[in-house]
């Protein structure tokens, strides 16, 4: 009987504890729409890759163990888009991993492809297109994944600050991608501003906000 019961104690301590995880655990919804669209990251106007109207993209907040699900519509006019989740394992899901050619085909231009995925280890990540030099046009943002409940952080901090650091050119992805494989080879020189989230000016006296 003490056997018996030892197993079935240690039965109903398991299933709790995978009922707490599942309630614990969220599914985060996100409608995605990717298009072109005029900004100005350092004061200077120019074509940028944004999503939602935003650049750079939503910022993705989630917590170890949710599942994360986004409805990515292509609204690009004659490109496909992938998004690459930089540093997500996909465990069990590597068609969400967002490698053109690799592990899924190109979205199409006006398609829509549902990425859903486990994020299960917390820090702090970023997304990106995967498509030729969307990431260069600006198709990026952040994904951070807080620690799960009950667990506690590795090293005690007063808060934190997300910043994005990027390289940015005057030129549009489009020239940078046909002199960068042209022959012979054009170099396209050096990036005229890094962005910051604040981004700083480039020719006038003011800082433009993202």
């Amino acid at each position: 009987m003490n056997m018996v019961y030892r197993d079935r104690l240690i039965l109903i301590t398991c299933f709790s504890f995978l009922i707490q995880l599942c309630l614990a655990a969220k599914t985060r919804h996100f409608k995605w729409e990717v298009e072109y669209m005029y900004w100005s990251p350092d004061c200077l106007e120019g074509v940028v890759m944004g999503i939602n109207g935003q650049f750079p993209g939503p910022t993705i907040r989630a917590v170890a163990g949710d599942t994360i699900v986004v409805d990515l519509t292509n609204k690009l006019h004659t490109e496909g888009v992938v998004i690459h989740w930089h540093g997500i394992r996909q465990l069990g899901t590597p068609w969400a991993d967002g490698t053109a050619s690799i592990s899924q085909c190109a979205i199409n231009p006006g398609e829509t492809f549902v990425y859903r995925y486990k994020v299960d280890k917390a820090g702090t990540y970023f997304y990106h297109g995967h498509f030729g030099m969307q990431r260069s046009a600006g198709l990026y943002g952040s994904l951070i994944v807080e620690v799960g409940e009950g667990e506690k952080e590795p090293f005690h901090y007063d808060g934190d600050f997300n910043l994005l650091l990027s390289d940015w050119w005057h030129k549009g992805s489009q020239e940078q991608e046909v002199a960068l494989s042209s022959k012979p080879f054009r170099w396209i020189g050096e990036p005229q501003v890094t962005p910051l989230n604040l981004i700083m000016s480039f020719g006038c006296h003011k800082f433009c906000i993202l």
